[in-house]
């Protein structure tokens, strides 16, 4: 018969029992908490196709798919690009959007970075990444000023407010007296100091800028004019017309208008292609009677060289002027005597003088019912 067992096995035995017990909890609580954290891990990383928490592309972007964060920031684009900006002058408003001044923004790249939180790297990597952008992280938009545009906007839009510079004019009183009417200085739209205030502009600002300019200066002032005491008529010419050939008739009036009222400086040369300017439709001229080498041929602005050759003729008359070009035609024309004509043909032919008196010389002409008379006031060269 076998021997009872000591009390001191028995305590043995009971104290490993418990620590053999005690040792599998543990394990299987250690077992637990690994697999709880390493399917809480999965979980976290697991790419559900959303933009992780915390992604801000100047909206929050957390938890929306890439189609649908690319859709709420094509509609605020499309809101930016169509904000206005007043443009305020004189009480005048002109409105244009931030489109229209050249202004883009683009999403794709910051989108597709901030797509790719959470999705680079190593498990570790995703995971702490994610981690960071979910205590906030902004990606900026690329904005853009295009300067071509934004220019060419401002330049064409604005240009209804500037203001051309009036110069000091002589004008002619009835009694053929020399009187003097001041310069007015003009005003031009600062287009360089409006580029940096409209580029200040943020995306989400709507606001009225006051339009800046610079200041005209008048080439030629009052004091000007007074300094040359003009004396007065130096030379006139007349010559008739056919009031019944409309054509030519309207031509000779556009002509003659152009060169009303021209002040030539001392030195200054006088070209009449360039102060008459193209012959065109589009300039108000009409077909009408010219010469073409040894024909009369219907032309665009014919009854033009009687213009210039009436102006020929006051400058011959004039003592202190020296004709630089002049051309005759091919036949012969019967409102000046022959030999005295001077053709034009923009832009080919012209007729040009220069005014060598010691003053200012001004040209007046008139267009009566079938005379067109022009005269030229101006100082007489003192002689040496």
């Amino acid at each position: 018969m076998e021997e009872d067992a000591r009390p001191e096995e028995i305590s043995s035995t009971l104290k490993r029992t418990k620590r053999q017990k005690l040792s599998i909890l543990i394990l299987s609580i250690v077992v637990t908490l690994y697999a709880a954290l390493t399917l809480s891990f999965v979980l976290y990383i697991w790419d559900r196709g959303e933009i992780a928490n915390g992604v801000v592309l100047e909206i929050p972007l957390g938890q929306l798919r890439l189609e649908e964060a690319r859709l709420k920031l094509a509609q605020m684009s499309e809101e930016i690009v169509n904000r206005p900006v007043l443009f305020i002058s004189e009480g005048k408003t002109l409105s244009l959007t931030m489109k229209e001044l050249g202004f883009s923004c683009a999403y794709d790249e910051p989108l597709q970075q901030a797509y790719l939180i959470g999705r680079e790297g190593t498990f570790l990597h995703q995971a702490i990444s994610k981690y960071k952008a979910s205590w906030g992280i902004t990606f900026k938009p690329d904005y853009q000023w295009n300067d071509v545009v934004l220019k060419e906007a401002l330049t064409k839009q604005l240009a209804g407010l500037n203001l051309p510079a009036e110069e000091a004019r002589f004008s002619i009183t009835s009694d053929n007296a020399m009187q003097i009417i001041s310069e007015k200085p003009g005003k031009q739209v600062d287009i360089a100091s409006l580029i940096g205030r409209v580029k200040k502009l943020g995306p989400d600002q709507a606001e009225m800028i006051p339009v800046p300019f610079n200041t005209l200066a008048p080439l030629v002032t009052k004091i000007d004019l007074e300094a040359v005491k003009m004396t007065g008529l130096l030379s006139t010419y007349t010559t008739q017309y056919n009031p019944n050939q409309k054509e030519r008739t309207h031509n000779i009036m556009l002509a003659a208008k152009a060169i009303d009222g021209r002040l030539l400086k001392p030195g200054e040369e006088f070209s009449f292609n360039q102060t008459v300017g193209p012959r065109t439709v589009e300039s108000g001229y009409q077909t009408a009677i010219v010469i073409e080498g040894d024909q009369f041929v219907p032309g665009l602005g014919g009854g033009i060289c009687q213009v210039s050759s009436t102006l020929y003729n006051a400058v011959r008359l004039g003592s202190s002027l020296s004709i630089t070009e002049r051309s005759h035609h091919s036949l012969p024309v019967t409102y000046v005597p022959p030999g005295q004509d001077a053709t034009v043909a923009y832009p080919f032919l012209d007729f040009k003088f220069r005014n060598d008196s010691e003053g200012y010389l001004l040209i007046r002409t008139l267009v009566n019912s079938n005379t067109v008379a022009i005269s030229i006031y101006g100082k007489k060269k003192t002689s040496t």
